[in-house]
């Protein structure tokens, strides 16, 4: 699954199992195939996504948007905390 992480500073793509994000409707992990939305995520909470190796990286957002879709899941952000 694709993960573009997109904000005012830079833009980057990675190849992830899976993403866990939360949002205002609250927290959810993303796998591949998962049901297509758009939500507002939470400001200065944390975005965890992991790599194939089993690798987890942590991201905080300011705040933004995830829009899923069943095959990527792009993070527009305002700014990283």
């Amino acid at each position: 699954m694709k993960l573009l992480i997109i904000s005012p500073q830079k833009k980057d793509e990675f190849d992830v199992e899976w993403v866990e994000v939360n949002t205002k409707a609250g927290n959810f992990i993303v796998l591949p195939d998962h049901a297509p939305l758009v939500a507002t995520l939470s400001e200065n909470e944390e975005v965890v996504f992991c790599f194939p190796n089993g690798k987890q990286e942590v991201i905080t957002p300011k705040g933004g948007t995830v829009e899923v879709s069943r095959k990527s899941v792009t993070l527009l952000l305002t700014a990283l905390a």
